[in-house]
């Protein structure tokens, strides 16, 4: 079970170090200046799916560990 999690967790993370390198490469900042422009709302929106991922994570885990 321990296993399971510290997967899950490290999809996570490694999700969310490929979506930064992607957001700063410097191919994505020559085919779009305009990118970021509207960083804020890229950040809030990117925050909150993680945010979300990681809730339904830890819900789902609660309910399996008390099973």
């Amino acid at each position: 079970m321990l296993g399971l999690l510290i997967l899950a967790i490290g999809v996570l993370v490694v999700g969310l170090v490929a979506t930064i390198m992607i957001g700063e490469s410097k191919s994505n900042k020559k085919t779009d200046p305009t990118y970021f422009k509207s960083t804020g709302k890229n950040w809030a929106r990117l925050s909150g799916i993680y945010v979300g991922c990681i809730v339904v994570l830890a819900v789902i885990m609660i309910v399996v560990w008390k099973m």
